[in-house]
């Protein structure tokens, strides 16, 4: 298995959006990165990481996940799918700063700086993603589909921040991406929140399951 450090390759970027956005009071909180980022395996994809504000603590920090052993139940699911495939995972989460509450996205959108603020952390996100060159990727977040481009809107430029362009694959029954040079015919899966009271249903995770992994076998066939 092949890794890439986010913290050795991009802290400084990341460090310096904070000093240029220090003015917005989420920044204080500092941010959170998984740092290892495992190529060529499936790739799992967030918003943001969250905040307690009764038991976390303001600071920046670089994380990693256990792929096999303990970790935060937030991640079994991702385990599951992983192993029904006999693949390896990784995940990542699009936006750094820390907030449980999805509706501070939106309150960030309603204003240029706010705007600036999430471009910049997607500039390197998009990044990530093209150095990863996942087998599949798995996005399971309304507002990170609409970051990745799904949703974008030519005639109101909306929904282009990463320039991702997907296509329907009639053959393999799911999204791909087009037009891009590192990440063409790379498979693509939108779908509803794999945990917490938004989680898929039990029947449609086991057909999630069925589904990466003939996407999978297909590829190597392929």
């Amino acid at each position: 298995m092949s890794y890439f450090s986010i913290k050795e390759l991009f802290e400084n970027e990341i460090n310096e959006i904070w000093r240029s956005f220090s003015k917005i009071e989420i920044c204080q909180r500092g941010y959170a990165l998984q740092d290892e980022i495992l190529k060529s395996a499936i790739m799992f994809i967030g918003i943001n990481p969250s905040f307690n504000l009764k038991t976390d603590k303001n600071g920046c920090s670089f994380y990693n996940v256990n792929q096999e052993g303990k970790s935060h139940n937030y991640f079994n699911k991702f385990k599951e799918i992983a192993k029904s495939c006999n693949q390896s995972w990784t995940h990542f989460d699009l936006l750094f700063f820390r907030e449980t509450n999805q509706k501070y996205i939106i309150e960030l959108l309603n204003n240029p700086e706010g705007v600036n603020f999430i471009f910049q952390q997607l500039i390197i996100s998009k990044k990530i993603i093209e150095r990863a060159k996942p087998k599949v990727l798995i996005i399971s977040n309304t507002m990170a589909r609409q970051f990745m481009g799904f949703d974008k809107n030519i005639k109101l430029k909306k929904g282009v921040w990463m320039g991702f362009d997907f296509a329907f694959d009639d053959i393999r029954g799911t999204h791909k991406i087009i037009n891009h040079i590192e990440l063409e015919n790379t498979p693509v899966f939108f779908t509803s929140m794999l945990t917490g009271q938004r989680a898929l249903d039990k029947g449609s995770f086991e057909r999630l399951k069925w589904h990466v992994k003939m996407v999978l076998e297909k590829s190597i066939k392929n």
